[in-house]
């Protein structure tokens, strides 16, 4: 009897080792760190297909798609739910003279304004993964769940961040110039809005798929939105300012960048320092996305236990 229960026991034992060390082999792999490069878009006040301002989710252009980076730290805090902190840097950009594929975009092409800016983000983000990643077994048996290395997981993430953005505009001749310092719409001038900060504040939300192609190295694709706090991503929000003044204020090339219309040029000069013409809509905040590819590594904290028989 002895000679049978003690190789039962012995068995049990080894099993029960087994599924401990499955289920815990995640805490092994919490710290990771990520690599990818993608493109970033944006949505306004420039350009758009639908009618308004350009600012609807169905306003998405391909072709002011942009190159963006990404580098990435990942922590694990349980093993579907992790905490993660990037560092972005990408160029956004929009233009007037591809609004269309809709209706009624005839006074954004007659408006005529683009810009482009570089966006630095700062963020730290927390990931739900609704489909866990399986971080294989130390033993490589036939038909034993969690026998092999990887395969798909899923997540969504949102979190907070800062970002800086520094628009540029591009004048008569062709020569892209920092918008800010000139301020187009008036800023701080007198009936004018006030000045805004190149650091916005960002929300970032979204999600990501990835694949395990061993224990330590993870490829994947991961999209986010990032809901902003600033209109004046492209430097277009409100009317435009009586051209004499800003020019007086600023200088010719405030005047020339503000008011750019094929048709329509610095009308109503002297009627008032605010002019009726709308510029952009006030009432909607800019947005910008990214879509990424990644390269994941995870650091590898001890080594694998494994029984010795």
């Amino acid at each position: 009897m002895a000679r049978i229960t003690l190789p039962l026991v012995l068995a049990f034992s080894l099993l029960v080792n087994s599924f401990t060390v499955e289920a815990q082999r995640w805490q092994r792999f919490r710290h990771e760190v990520s690599f990818g490069i993608g493109g970033s878009n944006y949505l306004g006040d420039l350009g758009g297909r639908s009618v308004g301002d350009g600012s609807r989710f169905g306003d998405f252009q391909l072709s002011v798609t942009r190159p963006s980076m990404l580098v990435s730290y990942r922590y694990r805090v349980l093993e579907r739910i992790s905490v993660k902190g990037n560092f972005i840097f990408g160029q956004v950009s929009g233009t007037d003279e591809v609004a269309g594929g809709g209706k009624n975009t005839t006074g954004r092409l007659n408006r005529n304004l683009n810009f482009r800016s570089p966006v630095m983000e700062a963020s730290v983000q927390g990931e739900f993964y609704f489909l866990g990643e399986n971080d294989g077994s130390a033993y490589r048996i036939r038909g034993m769940r969690g026998s092999n290395y990887g395969g798909l997981s899923a997540y969504l993430f949102g979190g907070i961040g800062a970002f800086y953005f520094d628009p540029r505009g591009q004048d008569d001749a062709g020569n892209w110039v920092r918008l800010k310092p000139l301020r187009t719409e008036g800023q701080g001038l007198p009936g004018g809005p006030e000045e805004y900060s190149s650091i916005g504040i960002a929300v970032p939300m979204g999600f990501g798929v990835r694949w395990a192609l061993n224990r330590q190295f993870t490829i994947g694709f991961e999209y986010g939105l990032r809901l902003t706090n600033t209109d004046y991503l492209d430097d277009v929000s409100g009317k435009y300012y009586e051209p004499s003044a800003l020019q007086q204020a600023n200088g010719p090339k405030a005047r020339e960048l503000a008011d750019k219309r094929l048709s329509g040029r610095y009308n109503n000069e002297g009627s008032s320092r605010l002019l009726s013409g709308i510029r952009g809509n006030p009432n909607n905040n800019d947005v910008y996305m990214f879509g990424f590819v990644t390269l994941s590594y995870k650091l590898r904290k001890g080594s694998i236990s494994r029984a010795r028989f």
